[in-house]
């Protein structure tokens, strides 16, 4: 690529929208929009890291399996194998679109051994892969989409079957009273420049069904709405813990993210015995 350099004599530099051409607009990306937004990914792999070392039973293994469920474009899994030479991660997730995107995309910084230690599955979480992790997680409430009680047993009845002696099930909640009531959140990336709106569009109290969308606005376009639409059951930490109980796990843990003196996130989550509620809290359970 070759390069030109502008002339010192100010006179022959044309002054005028014709200028300087605009640099085109990279083509709009619901995914590279989700993973800048409301996903962190390589703060989640630390924190699942953390987690395995302080609550694991017994030593910790030579290589650290993370099984990553409803996994989309399995961010977490590629940010699990920068841990360390050892660390091994699957995803899991039936939408083929986007685990071909997050293997474009989410692997330009990995080593060729890195890369290795990932492997990607389409297909259903239900169903036995024959792979055996010393972590499962299920994270950003993704498995809040299964509604019916007797279902969301039997999604843990298998990832119990799917875990390692003294395996980890990590799943976060959320909850609060805004959640409760229709609401709208913006949020800026100045980074990215561009604006995400987290709009709670409707909450049924009699079975706890909640409707929620992202949209998306970047600098010089329309928004774009409903890029994200999540139909889900908003499920409470007691019938969580009820449920795990019930396939077959003995002990659940709490951790919850600590608070500054302005009563905001501190992004610091360590284990809880119980916590206040508070207008909108998230919440990891560690099951094991």
């Amino acid at each position: 690529m070759t390069t030109k350099k502008l002339t010192a004599d100010k006179s022959k530099i044309r002054v005028g929208k014709k200028s300087k051409a605009a640099k085109p607009k990279s083509p709009f990306d619901k995914y590279f929009l989700y993973t800048h937004s409301v996903q962190g990914a390589e703060h989640d792999a630390e924190l699942l890291w953390n987690m395995m070392q302080r609550c694991s039973d017994g030593p910790l293994p030579k290589n650290p399996t993370l099984q990553e469920d409803f996994c989309a474009t399995a961010m977490l899994c590629y940010e699990w194998s920068k841990l360390g030479p050892n660390h091994q991660a699957t995803g899991i997730d039936l939408d083929s679109a986007a685990l071909q995107w997050g293997t474009k995309h989410h692997t330009k910084d990995l080593t060729k051994a890195q890369l290795m230690n990932v492997e990607m599955i389409h297909g259903d979480v239900l169903h036995d892969h024959k792979v055996r992790s010393h972590v499962i997680c299920a994270l950003n409430f993704s498995y809040f989409f299964i509604k019916d009680r007797e279902r969301l047993k039997e999604y843990f009845v298998a990832s119990k079957k799917a875990l390692s002696k003294n395996g980890l099930l990590i799943l976060d909640a959320f909850g609060g009273p805004d959640y409760l009531m229709p609401h709208v959140n913006r949020r800026r990336n100045r980074e990215e420049k561009f604006s995400y709106w987290w709009e709670v569009e409707t909450f049924n109290s009699i079975n706890n069904h909640i409707k929620c969308h992202l949209h998306f606005q970047r600098d010089g376009e329309a928004r774009r709405n409903r890029v994200f639409s999540y139909d889900w059951r908003l499920w409470s930490i007691p019938e969580i813990t009820d449920i795990l109980h019930e396939a077959g796990f003995k002990d659940v843990h709490y951790w919850a993210e600590g608070l500054t003196k302005k009563g905001e996130g501190n992004g610091k989550f360590k284990p809880i015995k119980s916590e206040m509620d508070c207008r909108t809290w998230i919440t990891y359970l560690i099951a094991k």
